[in-house]
């Protein structure tokens, strides 16, 4: 019977390592080394590094517990890579520095967490701007393969300053990228509509996708870059309500695996926003 289970086990765990890598197929290979960078980064940070050793000896529980999910994410995303799911590993490896950054903190005082909070608001505008660009055809970005690598690159070591607490350093770094890539944004919404078509590995896959869209205007529009004249306040909040009920049903759908009702709800909701970024007066 011993025999059986363990056999039943090997086939299983055989079916689903096969499964996954199947499920990866069409990943951007070429991303691999960035990837297993940030991992090595990663592992540094949490096997001897001064910060660790900081966290260990004050022995905050909510710290400690998040070196452990660190560790997990890291473990992850080196079985992730290894299957050759590479956006998988990606997102992993950039959790894990995410909770090593939360649990290295080290009591920071006011004008430093506010600093923090600026970078991670800043992170958030650059990874939603970023994949936005991306959406478009390559014909309309205006920014070449290689520029968008060195963006990335960018974006990368910003978030590996910021897991030492350098946040302020890392703030700087995005800075740029932030502009740079708003502005192309802006440009491509004042020629025309922003381009989504893509394939997806599933529906579910494919309202998460149009969600990033729609948080990426609703980050746009609160970066304050620029504000809507006094007459077109009125018309881009009455949009913004529109998209955020849309929204609302979208994600309740979404709740119950109704997709095909939530996607085109999720639509319509980019739509809603993006109609208030034109109104707001995003062009250059």
């Amino acid at each position: 019977m011993n025999a059986r289970i363990c056999l039943a086990v090997l086939l299983f765990l055989a079916v689903w390592s096969g499964a996954r890598a199947a499920g990866c197929t069409g990943e951007d290979q070429g991303k691999a080394l960035q990837v297993a960078q940030k991992l090595d980064l990663l592992e540094r940070l949490l096997d001897d590094s001064e910060p660790l050793r900081r966290a260990e000896q004050e022995g905050n529980e909510t710290a400690l517990a998040n070196i452990e999910k660190a560790r997990r994410s890291m473990a992850e995303a080196r079985a992730a890579l290894n299957d050759g799911c590479i956006t998988e590993a990606s997102a992993l490896s950039s959790s894990g520095l995410k909770l090593a950054t939360t649990a290295f903190r080290k009591s920071p005082d006011s004008s430093k967490s506010r600093t923090r909070e600026t970078y991670e608001r800043a992170l958030q505008l650059a990874t939603s701007f970023l994949l936005s660009l991306e959406a478009q055809p390559e014909e309309l970005r205006g920014v070449s393969a290689e520029d968008l690598v060195g963006i990335e690159r960018q974006i990368e070591r910003a978030e590996s300053l910021a897991s030492s607490g350098n946040f302020g350093e890392a703030l700087r770094l995005l800075a740029p990228v932030n502009d740079r890539l708003q502005r192309r944004l802006a440009a491509i919404l004042d020629s025309k509509t922003l381009y989504y078509e893509k394939n997806f590995a599933s529906r579910a896959d494919e309202y998460s996708y149009y969600k990033d869209q729609y948080e990426g205007y609703l980050m746009l529009l609160r970066s304050a870059q620029v504000e809507p004249s006094y007459s077109a306040q009125g018309r881009v909040s009455a949009l913004l309500d529109r998209a955020e009920i849309l929204f609302n049903d979208a994600e309740a759908n979404a709740a119950a695996e109704s997709w095909d009702i939530a996607i085109v709800q999720i639509q319509d909701a980019v739509n809603q926003s993006e109609q208030a970024v034109r109104a707001s007066g995003y062009t250059y």
